[in-house]
C-alpha cells in the first residue's frame, strides 16, 4: 500500500454522519490520510447548519489538503478525454483520480465505478 490514503467524499460523507465503518475506517488510517480540495468544496456544498460546519473545520484541519496544479488539471483532462464517454467519467472524479496519480496516493473510495482509471481498486467497506 502506498504512503498516503486519499479519502474520497463518499466516505466524509458517512463520517460525518456517524457512520462506523468511516470512523474506523479514518482512525485506522489518521496518520496516513489526506484529502484532495474537490473534496473540501463538494464537503462544504452539503453543510446545512453552523455546528455541522464547525466539524467540517476541524476534520479538514486535522489532515493535508491537496491543491489542484497544472499537471493535476491535464491529467484530469486526459482521464476524462480517456473514460468519460465509456466510463461517464466526471472532472471532479478525474481530478481527486489525478491527484492521486500525480502524488503516488492510495484512493479510499466506495464509489469503485467512478474510477476506472484506477487500477485494483476496491471498496474499502460496504454500505450495509
Amino acid at each position: 500500500m502506498k504512503s498516503l490514503c486519499l479519502i474520497d467524499t463518499d466516505i466524509v460523507i458517512d463520517f460525518l454522519r456517524g457512520n462506523a465503518h468511516a470512523i474506523s475506517l479514518l482512525k485506522k488510517c489518521s496518520a496516513s490520510a489526506c484529502f484532495s480540495c474537490i473534496t473540501v468544496a463538494e464537503i462544504y456544498a452539503g453543510v446545512e447548519s453552523g455546528e455541522e460546519e464547525k466539524d467540517v473545520v476541524r476534520l479538514f484541519s486535522m489532515f493535508q489538503v491537496y491543491p489542484i496544479t497544472e499537471k493535476i488539471a491535464k491529467t484530469a483532462g486526459l482521464m476524462v478525454k480517456k473514460f468519460g464517454k465509456s466510463h461517464s467519467v466526471e472532472i471532479p472524479d478525474a481530478l481527486i483520480a489525478a491527484t492521486c496519480t500525480v502524488y503516488n496516493l492510495s484512493l479510499l473510495t466506495l464509489n469503485v465505478k467512478h474510477y476506472p482509471m484506477i487500477k485494483n481498486l476496491d471498496s474499502p467497506y460496504r454500505k450495509s
